[in-house]
């Protein structure tokens, strides 16, 4: 199964315009969805930035973690730790992306994701983010949906 960044996880969380596309990838896939131990955090950001801006109903912030968050205890999903293998793969990552012609700014928190995803040999991204699909496409990764 492919790195999912929390664009995409959300998702299968929370019912948003094309959510029926990403519950099927992740459906289809062999293997567990994989994630960032960071990506913990930023769910619980995510999620309650949407109740805040009304793009999810009141209260559903803390249900959609809650579920969310049972799923990583009992490995559902595939959660990379981090760690200083996770570290040093950032700081090569974001050499990379400082340094391509042109330049792919990438923000620390996608740095960190796209390590947590090297470190754990995924040649797969699964994202909506733009700026993570721009680095994942220099970076070398197949990002989905194509």
């Amino acid at each position: 199964m492919p790195f999912w960044d929390t664009s995409a996880l959300v998702k299968l969380y929370v019912r948003e315009r094309d959510s029926d596309d990403f519950v099927e990838l992740a459906r289809k896939s062999e293997t567990r969805a994989t994630i960032s131990q960071l990506s913990i955090h930023e769910m619980r950001c995510v999620l309650h930035r949407k109740e805040f801006a009304r793009a999810i109903p009141p209260k559903t912030a803390e249900l959609a973690y809650r579920e969310f968050h049972d799923d990583v205890k009992d490995a559902v999903l595939k959660l990379i730790p981090y760690g200083r293998d996770v570290a040093l793969e950032f700081d090569r990552i974001v050499r990379v992306c400082y340094r391509a012609s042109p330049v792919v700014p990438i923000r620390a928190l996608d740095g960190l994701l796209f390590a947590s995803a090297f470190t754990a040999r995924m040649p797969d991204l699964v994202s909506t983010d733009l700026h993570m699909c721009d680095a994942g496409l220099l970076l070398g990764l197949r990002v989905l949906p194509s």
